[in-house]
């Protein structure tokens, strides 16, 4: 639900954590401040340059268009006070085109694999600081219902990735998602793409089912509208 707001704090909502000795108590709110811009480019930049894809060297500012499009909401995923992950969020419908960060390269394939009048929504630059979060990988799926949420709200046909080839076996076999591409070079990185996607009409029950994480309460659905609306743009 809604956490109480005092001077200087952003909505946020919790999300309930995994069972375990693992567990952490996560907070999702949308990056707003310049203290979260610059918690989100951290994230990236830290993610990017251990992977490989840009240099430890390579300027700090990791932002472009895409996240002051109206259609995107950039989050932050926090636990303990300290944030630990960021993911970014768009969507483009008939009713109101606006650009995915994939059609960069995959415009093409996305109509092809959903359609013309499909409402699409894509994650992007999805990372976790593997130092801070007890579980990583819980972690990411909590980013992940942040998408999930997103889809719901939207009513959306499918959810789209831009994938490393590495990571190809880990979005088949978690979110079902289908090879909709060739790898193809991306603007800035150092390695390919691949654009992934899941129908969400044909597999979000079984998802859901595989995966209860991904299932919203009414209060969590509330939420996460709220945070849709906390702002008209993604920047600061």
């Amino acid at each position: 639900m809604l956490a109480g707001m005092t001077p200087g704090d952003r909505p946020a909502f919790a999300l309930q954590p995994a069972s375990g000795s693992l567990a952490q108590a996560y907070r999702l709110r949308r990056a707003e401040s310049a203290r979260d811009w610059e918690e989100v480019e951290s994230l990236r930049h830290a993610g990017l340059a251990s992977r490989g894809e840009i240099l430890p060297s390579a300027p700090s500012s990791m932002r472009d268009e895409i996240d002051s499009a109206p259609n995107t909401i950039t989050f932050v995923l926090a636990a303990e006070g300290q944030a630990l992950g960021t993911t970014r969020s768009s969507v483009t419908s008939a009713l109101r085109r606006a650009p995915l960060p994939a059609q960069r390269v995959f415009s093409r394939e996305i109509v092809a694999a959903f359609g013309a009048d499909a409402t699409v929504v894509e994650a992007s630059l999805t990372f976790v600081d593997v130092l801070l979060a007890h579980d990583p990988r819980d972690a990411l799926f909590r980013l992940f219902k942040a998408h999930m949420l997103h889809c719901a709200a939207v009513e959306a046909d499918a959810l789209v990735v831009t994938a490393r080839l590495p990571q190809l076996g880990f979005y088949r076999r978690s979110l079902n998602m289908e090879i909709l591409s060739g790898a193809e070079a991306w603007p800035g990185m150092a390695t390919p793409r691949v654009l992934m996607g899941v129908a969400l009409r044909q597999h979000a029950p079984a998802l859901l089912r595989r995966l209860p994480v991904f299932g919203a309460t009414p209060e969590e659905e509330r939420a996460f509208a709220g945070l849709q609306g906390s702002s008209a743009s993604a920047g600061p």
